[in-house]
């Protein structure tokens, strides 16, 4: 049996569950201000305000439509059958990622492929 939820860490964050059923919207949505956020600073149009503001959307994206394991949902609730700890899809770094940091992260697809 494969696992009932794919899952989205946050680097100090916590790990945060989702519908395997929702992963391509999900990933997809989140995926917007990811590369928007890569395609500015490509661009060298990258400011600290945009930055702030896109890379906060991420965020608040994950936590209006996950469950926060160990919080809203049991750890046991989203292990695969070999998992003895969740082992997640995709890490993001932490929350508050400077803007200096953001400058080299943002580059390429970002932080979330495709």
């Amino acid at each position: 049996m494969s696992r009932a939820y794919f899952l989205i860490s946050i680097s100090g964050g916590g790990t945060w569950a989702f519908p395997v059923e929702n992963k391509d919207e999900i990933l997809g949505k989140i995926n917007e201000p990811d590369n928007e956020l890569a395609a500015l600073n490509e661009n060298g149009e990258l400011t600290e305000e945009k930055f702030n503001y896109l890379y906060q959307r991420i965020f608040e994206l994950i936590r209006s439509r996950g469950l926060l394991v160990g919080e809203d949902i049991e750890m046991d609730e989203v292990l695969g059958e070999e998992e003895a700890f969740p082992n997640p899809d995709l890490t993001l770094p932490p929350e508050d990622l400077s803007y200096e940091e953001a400058i080299s992260v943002f580059k390429g697809e970002g932080l979330i492929p495709g």
